[in-house]
């Protein structure tokens, strides 16, 4: 809130505070409690471990960590990373308020308790005559702007320790005297660019209060003559006894701020080509808040007004005679800034925006009507939406952003539009692109079973509607008949260390067709073998080559021959067989 309306709530946090003191009075019956924000553990000494020269950032960074402090990471990225020497024989405080001096601020633990380094900020804050209690304000009448700053640092030289004293701006006006070891000139300098044109008037005010408020902040407060000023919130007490009270003052030393005195001329050529002129060549241009002397019709001033930038025009007035008029001002005009401040109105809305205790007894802000209009502007947090909320969902409405499959259910889902990118699951994945299909789960199977490929047990199964198949699994290749009864199989198998494949056969194993090879490599394990169990027939012509083992009984049905392989081609000789086992010899032994 940008001031006080009686019909208006905020709930406000004041911050995390500690207890550092209990007094328990059991004669009056109440305990008196005395409590500090998180500043209260920085007390102890800060010794830094960082290599100097180091950045104001880094410096920083360290104090937040050795000292426990959660920091507001986005506001300590705008510290200056300019570099200075080590902090030595300062508490975690005092070291974190020189960082704050180096940026021209101060530091402070925000409503959350995070560490920052915060300036002036002007929040359009407006505090009106109705919320000053009697004779509240005080306003000193001669404005407050910084004359120069200094800053005396001791030197250690072999011999001695000397002390030099750097100044920045005018010596005139007031003056801002720093402590502060490790200041050098470029140091100073900044600062006082930073704080050069801050200009208030000091004020004291007694009024309603408002836990809104930040130290630090702008206030724009009303004088006896109804002229509105900004001047800063430097001090800032709150008192709650029964109702709430308290007391703003921005308490500084003013004084003059020109200084009537000689100027060489060489003092008053430089000065003078320190105005800048414009582009015609004709008018000068001047900033800062003292009035330019000697101006012409046209020149122009930019003017800073505490918060607030001016630009004034030197003008010709109706009367004949010529003053500075203000053209602009980063200041809303009063009647703005008045309907802004009465925005809210007082009937047709109040009548519809009420608070109600409907829910749970609390107060909650109830808003009805029929024509509430939500715009695109609209911002609603995250996860706030609950599915109780929701009356009905078009999903022809949903034309973007994710939908995650595993907190939605889908059912009865016409996938006859889906026509590209990827169908994924937690075991299942569909390529729509290039056709691929992955799952690590489960199985694929037809209405009747008789195709089915099962990924958890390692199957493939594939019968006819008769009942006849096959089932590969772990390697295995088995047959089955129409009674769905195992009738053979294939498998991997070991024979004396010798890898191979084994078939078996429930009853007949036929190998049929023109011509049917079977090859068998070499191995380093020896000769091949190919081991037939059972009954084996072989229809039409079989021919082995290599050597044929067979364990029992050979019956041959036709003629048995040797085959010769003569000049003229190859040649039959039938065998001679004898009622026992005689060794042949043919031919002629010469012994040598």
């Amino acid at each position: 809130m940008i001031h006080y309306k009686p019909t208006v709530y905020e709930y406000v946090s004041i911050g995390t505070f500690y207890v550092t003191k209990c007094d328990p009075d059991r004669n009056e019956n109440k305990t008196t409690l005395e409590a500090s924000d998180r500043f209260v553990f920085l007390e102890s000494e800060y010794v830094s471990e960082l290599p100097y020269p180091a950045s104001i950032r880094d410096v920083a960074l360290e104090i937040a960590n050795k000292s426990g402090s959660i920091i507001n990471e986005t506001n300590f990225l705008m510290i200056s990373t300019s570099k200075i020497n080590k902090l030595e024989g300062y508490t975690f405080r005092k070291a974190i308020g020189l960082i704050a001096q180096f940026e021209a601020g101060y530091a402070r633990f925000s409503r959350i308790n995070q560490l920052e380094i915060m300036q002036l900020i002007d929040p359009k804050f407006a505090v009106s005559p109705a919320e000053y209690f009697q004779k509240g304000l005080t306003k000193n009448e001669l404005m407050y702007k910084i004359g120069g700053i200094s800053c005396t640092v001791p030197v250690q030289s072999e011999n001695s320790s000397e002390q030099v004293t750097y100044t920045a701006g005018s010596n005139t006006g007031p003056q801002i005297v720093l402590e502060n070891k490790v200041m050098t000139q470029d140091l100073l300098d900044n600062i006082y660019q930073k704080v050069k044109d801050i200009n208030f008037y000091p004020f004291t005010l007694n009024w309603r209060g408002n836990p809104a408020l930040e130290t630090g902040d702008w206030l724009t407060l009303t004088d006896r003559y109804g002229t509105p000023f900004k001047t800063p919130n430097l001090s800032y007490t709150l008192n709650f006894k029964g109702g709430l009270t308290a007391t703003s003052s921005a308490n500084t030393n003013s004084s003059a701020q020109t200084v009537s005195a000689y100027s060489p001329p060489l003092n008053q050529i430089i000065k003078d080509i320190n105005s800048r002129v414009d582009a015609a060549g004709k008018n000068s241009v001047y900033d800062g808040t003292e009035e330019p002397p000697y101006p012409k019709e046209g020149d122009i001033w930019f003017k800073k007004n505490g918060p607030d930038d001016e630009i004034w025009v030197y003008t010709k007035l109706v009367d004949g005679t010529y003053d500075w008029v203000l053209q602009t001002s980063t200041r809303l005009p009063d009647d703005i800034q008045e309907k802004i401040d009465n925005s809210v109105p007082s009937d047709g809305i109040v009548k519809t925006i009420n608070l109600s205790q409907e829910m749970d007894g609390k107060e909650w802000l109830k808003i009805t009507g029929a024509k509430i209009w939500l715009t695109d502007q609209t911002k609603i947090d995250d996860a706030i939406i609950r599915d109780a909320m929701i009356g009905s969902l078009s999903a022809s409405k949903i034309n973007a952003g994710t939908l995650n499959a595993a907190t939605i259910d889908v059912i009865n889902l016409n996938a006859k539009s889906l026509s590209a990118g990827t169908i994924s699951g937690k075991n299942l994945s569909i390529n729509l692109d290039t056709g691929a299909v992955q799952f690590q789960k489960g199985y694929i199977a037809g209405a009747d079973n008789l195709i089915r490929f099962d990924l958890n047990n390692s199957l493939f199964q594939s019968f006819s509607s008769g009942g006849s198949g096959f089932k590969v699994q772990y390697g295995r290749f088995t047959f089955y008949d129409v009674n769905q009864t195992e009738i053979g199989f294939v498998q991997p198998w070991a024979y004396q260390d010798n890898p191979g494949i084994y078939l078996k056969g429930a009853k007949n194993l036929n190998l049929e067709g023109d011509t049917v090879s079977i090859q068998l490599g070499t191995t380093t394990y020896g000769t091949n073998r190919i081991i037939m169990f059972g009954r084996t027939t072989m229809v039409n012509q079989a021919e082995i080559f290599g050597k044929l083992t067979v364990g029992g009984d050979l019956s041959v049905i036709g003629s048995k021959n040797a085959a010769h392989v003569t000049r003229d081609g190859l040649r039959l000789t039938p065998a001679y067989e004898t009622a026992e086992s005689y060794l042949g010899d043919i031919g002629t032994a010469e012994r040598v």
